[in-house]
C-alpha cells in the first residue's frame, strides 16, 4: 500500500503543479536509521530458522519499528511525517501489545483472496501474525482489519495506521513537490 502511497502523491502532486525536481531536493534527517530498520527487518528472511538468533526473530519488527519512529520523531516538522508517525505508533503499540505480532481478521484474509495464508497464521507459521480473535484488549480493532479485495491486482488487508501512513506519505509527496527551494545550502522546509 506504501508505494501505491507514493504512486498517487506523485499524480495528486503533478496535478497540483508541483515539481518532479523537488524529488531530489528531499532530505531526511537520520536517513540511516531508515536503513538499519529496514536489514533488521528483512534479516529474518536470510537468516532462516536454524540460526542462532532464531528464537528472537519475534523482536525483529518491533525494534525496526522503533528505529523507524525515531527517524519520523526527529522530521516531524515535514509535511505528512505527523501522520506517518501517529500511523506507525499505532502499529507498534499493536505488535507489542501482542507479544510482537499483528492481529489480523481472517474474514478480511478472505475478502483480500489471501485465505491461504489463513491456515499457516492459525498454526503459528507466519511468525509476524496471528488471528484477530487472539488479540489482548481492543488491540484487534487497530490490527489488519480492511480488506483491500482481490479485484486489486495488489489485494491485501491494512490496519488503521497502516491507512494513516498512506495518507501521510500522500501528503509528504504532494507537499515536497510543492516546496520551493533556493539551492542547496539554504533550502527552506
Amino acid at each position: 500500500m506504501f508505494v501505491e502511497a507514493v504512486i498517487l502523491g506523485l499524480i495528486i502532486g503533478f496535478f497540483c503543479n508541483g515539481s518532479f525536481d523537488n524529488l531530489k531536493n528531499i532530505r531526511i534527517r537520520g536517513i540511516a536509521l531508515v536503513v538499519i530498520a529496514g536489514i533488521i527487518q528483512y534479516l529474518p528472511v536470510f537468516i532462516g530458522r536454524f540460526s542462532v538468533v532464531a528464537d528472537k526473530i519475534q523482536w525483529f519488527t518491533p525494534i525496526s519499528i522503533f528505529l523507524l519512529l525515531l527517524c519520523l520523531l526527529i522530521n516531524l516538522d515535514r509535511g505528512g511525517i505527523w501522520l506517518i508517525f501517529i500511523g506507525t505508533a499505532i502499529n507498534f503499540i499493536v505488535i507489542v501489545v501482542n507479544k510482537m505480532k499483528m492481529p489480523v481478521l481472517f474474514k478480511s484474509l478472505r475478502i483480500s483472496g489471501l485465505e491461504h495464508m489463513i491456515m499457516p497464521i492459525k498454526m503459528g507459521d507466519v511468525i509476524n501474525y496471528i488471528p484477530f480473535s487472539e488479540a489482548r484488549f481492543i488491540s484487534g480493532y487497530f490490527g489488519k482489519i480492511i480488506p483491500i479485495p482481490d479485484a486489486y491486482p495488489l489485494a491485501h488487508v491494512l490496519s488503521i495506521g497502516d491507512v494513516l501512513i498512506s495518507i501521510g506519505i500522500i501528503v509528504f509527496v504532494v507537499k515536497s513537490m510543492k516546496r520551493h527551494y533556493f539551492g542547496r545550502s539554504n533550502r527552506i522546509y
